[in-house]
């Protein structure tokens, strides 16, 4: 299914130019996407300076703009599909590879799956999009198979359609291994279940309850789980989706056990441990670290992971601190924070492990606006939820800009405009999923 990319345009604008300059967004997928497309350049000899940032604006845009050196090709990645009034304003030649819901029209070479009739919500990443046009430039490509990996799973996507591709690109070549497993990372047990937000229990957060819980369950806390011999590795899964069928949705049990992912040419292996890093050091404001780990340099690797285990364990006091503060709208369940860290993952664990018969939306109140993540499950959004139109809508009416996936988006307004958000918002959705008001 990834051949279907028309990525001729994208080749072609590449080879033109001796220099890029890389725009990419700072969370997984984006970070890989970027990473994979600076692999490609310097194989291909040509020099490049990348920047990561969190959103794209005219602000930006012009900043861009003033820094702009004849003859070089800028790159947005990860961004720029939904932004056709900004991208048209960029000086010089201009190269979009994105997997966002397009909006209004490119001039510029485009590549984006919506474009061919692949889902870019769950079936192929930016970081994907970026590998195809890699692997059209060389063949020699296929081994950066494994962040496009990253990046699909990052972005909580299937491994279907031309993600099952890249896969296949990468198991066939022996850049990726898989084996049955406990997708949460590797690690002490006893840590992985303490300190882990993507699998958020009534025992996380809480080493007591944790010890209790594995006593209970005869699996020792102090070794690695994927150390654990079979009769325990089985113990501890069946445990813990008992434990998730009680309030989770299906989204997070069927993502629990599974396929787990060995990148065999990346400096941290384990697949779920290698995005955990990626996303701690971008929202610690180390997005050069991030990158670097991408690039394949091993120097990071130890900070990265102690980024990880502290960013995980910030998530875990936030989520706890936030849950009795969620509010419930009609339709949806919404929270109001202020300067909080990873609201989007926030939004996911309220959704996934706590009310997952609504989407939730989160306001954070950060840099004089307000950031606004919203997350919904598969299911919601088989039964019509729309995200990426929701916070598009609702953003524009509140007299900001929203916009991405229909199962993840994002959205920045100006202070004040909370109210006037949320009532549009939550409106939206009961008219998508057809529901009456709780």
């Amino acid at each position: 299914m990834i051949e279907r990319l028309k990525i001729r345009d994208a080749m072609e604008s590449i080879l033109a130019h001796n220099a890029a300059r890389v725009i990419s967004h700072n969370d997984a997928d984006g970070l890989t996407a970027a990473g994979i497309l600076c692999h490609a350049l310097l194989r291909l000899g040509k020099r490049f300076h990348t920047t990561i940032i969190s959103q794209l604006d005219r602000g930006f845009a012009d900043r861009l703009n003033a820094d702009h050196h004849e003859g070089m090709l800028t790159v947005f990645c990860d961004m720029g599909s939904g932004h056709s009034d900004i991208i048209t304003e960029v000086v010089g030649d201009v190269l979009v590879i994105d997997h966002h819901t397009p909006t209004g029209d490119l001039a510029c070479p485009h590549v984006n799956p919506h474009l061919v009739g692949i889902d870019g919500a769950f079936e192929l990443s930016a970081s994907g999009a970026v590998y195809a046009v890699a692997k059209g430039l060389s063949s020699e490509n296929i081994d950066l198979s494994g962040l496009a990996m990253a990046g699909a799973i990052g972005d909580k996507q299937l491994m279907i359609g031309a993600n099952a591709d890249i896969l296949t690109d990468g198991v066939q070549n022996k850049i990726i291994s898989v084996k049955k497993g406990i997708r949460i990372g590797d690690g002490d047990v006893s840590d992985i279940l303490e300190q882990n937000i993507d699998l958020y229990l009534d025992i996380t957060g809480d080493a007591a309850k944790v010890s209790e819980f594995l006593d209970e369950v005869g699996v020792s806390g102090s070794g690695r789980l994927s150390e654990l011999a079979e009769p325990q590795l089985r113990k501890l899964a069946t445990a813990l989706v008992l434990k998730l069928l009680q309030r989770s949705s299906p989204d997070v049990i069927e993502n629990l056990i599974g396929d787990v992912y060995t990148l065999r040419c990346e400096v941290i292996p384990n697949v779920d441990d290698f995005v955990s890093c990626l996303h701690a050091c971008s929202r610690l404001n180390d997005p050069g670290l991030a990158l670097s780990l991408c690039l394949r340099d091993p120097a990071g690797v130890p900070h990265a992971r102690r980024a990880a285990v502290d960013y995980q364990r910030t998530l875990v006091r936030e989520m706890k601190a936030a849950e009795p503060s969620i509010l419930h709208g009609d339709h949806i369940k919404y929270l109001m924070l202020d300067d909080a860290e990873g609201t989007g993952i926030i939004a996911s664990t309220v959704t996934g492990f706590l009310y997952p018969d609504q989407p939730c939306i989160v306001l954070n109140h950060s840099d004089g606006k307000i950031k606004i993540s919203a997350r919904g499950t598969k299911y919601q959004v088989a039964s019509g939820l729309d995200l990426a139109e929701v916070l598009r809508i609702a953003s524009e009416s509140a007299g900001g800009r929203g916009g991405g996936h229909s199962i993840a988006s994002g959205a920045a307004i100006p202070k004040g405009a909370a109210d006037a958000f949320i009532s549009t918002a939550d409106s939206l959705v009961g008219a998508q999923l057809g529901g009456e008001p709780r």
